[in-house]
């Protein structure tokens, strides 16, 4: 999981810093949809962050 979440986060930010309409669309249609959710892309991926953190730890527990 936190090798596909750096992926994604790595992915997001080359959408970001492209210069191709097709991926600022992207971008500005996830920045909307967050947008809805009251939370920011990087609020998101915080999230994500704690949440892989949280299941590693009840992973740890169960052991």
């Amino acid at each position: 999981m936190e090798s596909i979440m750096e992926r994604y986060r790595i992915f997001m930010k080359r959408f970001e810093l492209s210069e191709d309409f097709m991926a600022q669309m992207t971008m500005e249609q996830l920045k909307t949809q967050l947008n809805q959710f009251g939370i920011s892309p990087q609020q998101m991926f915080d999230q994500m962050h704690t949440t892989l953190e949280r299941m590693k730890s009840e992973l740890e527990k169960q052991s």
